[in-house]
C-alpha cells in the first residue's frame, strides 16, 4: 500500500486508530457509499505464509457471517496486489464504532477505585455474554477476549451509560493461523486474559473465551486483574 496516496481500493484512509503486532486499524471513508468505516490491515510479514490468502478468504467469510448488535460487522474483505514487486495486502472493512474501549473505561473507573454499580456491571456483561454465546452457537471462538477488544459505542447508551459494548477481532487469531506459542511478545500482547490452556500453546475453545470474560469481570469489580506478570 502506498502511504502517500492514503487510498486502499475504494477507501480513503483518514487516521490510524491503532497498531499491534498483527495488524493496524484505520478510520477510513468509503468513497462510493460516503460513510466512515474501520479498516484492519494485516501486517505484510504474516502474508509470507503460502497458505495465508486461502486461509484469510475462508476465515474472513466466517467472520463476516456473524450478525449480532454486540459484534462489529465486517462488510468487506480483500486481498489487494498493488504491483508484482509488492507483497499482497490483506484487509477487512468493518463498522466504524466511535468511542473508547473497555480498557480505557476500566482505567478511568475501577482501576481508580471508582467502581460501576452492580446494575451497570450486570447490564454490560449481559450484552457481552450474549454476543459471545451467539458466536459460539455459530461455531466461532474469539480466542483473544480482552478489554482492548471491546469497544464502547458512545452513540448507543440506552442500556449501558458507558456505551454499548461491541466485540472486535472475532476469529482473527485463527485467521492468521498463529498460536500463543508462535506469536512474539509484541504480537500476543498482554497474557493477563489468556486461559491456562492457551498459555500452554493450545488453541483454546469456548471455555477459553468464558475464562477470559471472567478475568475481565474480576478486574472490573476489584480494580486489578487476578494474576499479574509479563509471561
Amino acid at each position: 500500500m502506498s502511504t502517500n496516496s492514503q487510498r486502499l481500493g475504494k477507501y480513503e484512509l483518514l487516521e490510524r486508530l491503532g497498531q499491534g503486532g498483527m495488524a493496524e486499524v484505520w478510520k477510513a471513508r468509503d468513497i462510493q457509499l460516503q460513510r466512515y468505516v474501520a479498516i484492519k490491515i494485516l501486517h505484510a510479514n504474516l502474508q509470507e505464509d503460502p497458505n495465508f490468502i486461502t486461509r484469510f478468504e475462508r476465515e474472513a467469510q466466517l467472520i463476516a457471517s456473524l450478525h449480532h448488535p454486540n459484534i462489529v460487522q465486517v462488510h468487506d474483505f480483500q486481498v489487494s496486489r498493488p504491483s508484482e514487486s509488492e507483497a499482497p495486502i490483506a484487509y477487512m472493512v468493518m463498522d466504524y464504532i466511535e468511542g473508547g474501549t473497555l480498557e480505557d473505561y476500566i482505567a478511568g473507573t475501577s482501576a481508580r477505585g471508582k467502581f460501576p454499580s452492580p446494575a451497570q456491571i450486570v447490564h454490560l456483561f449481559t450484552s457481552i455474554s450474549l454476543a459471545i454465546d451467539y458466536a459460539h452457537q455459530q461455531g466461532m471462538i474469539h480466542r483473544d477476549i480482552k478489554p482492548a477488544n471491546i469497544l464502547l459505542d458512545k452513540h448507543n447508551t440506552t442500556r449501558n451509560p458507558m456505551g454499548e459494548p461491541v466485540l472486535t477481532d472475532f476469529g482473527v487469531a485463527k485467521l492468521l493461523g498463529v498460536s500463543s506459542t508462535t506469536l512474539s511478545a509484541a504480537q500476543s500482547g498482554t497474557p493477563l486474559y489468556s486461559s491456562p490452556e492457551q498459555a500452554r500453546g493450545y488453541p483454546g475453545n469456548e471455555r477459553s473465551d468464558i475464562y477470559s470474560l471472567g478475568i475481565i469481570l474480576y478486574e472490573m469489580v476489584t480494580g486489578v486483574p487476578p494474576f499479574r506478570g509479563d509471561t
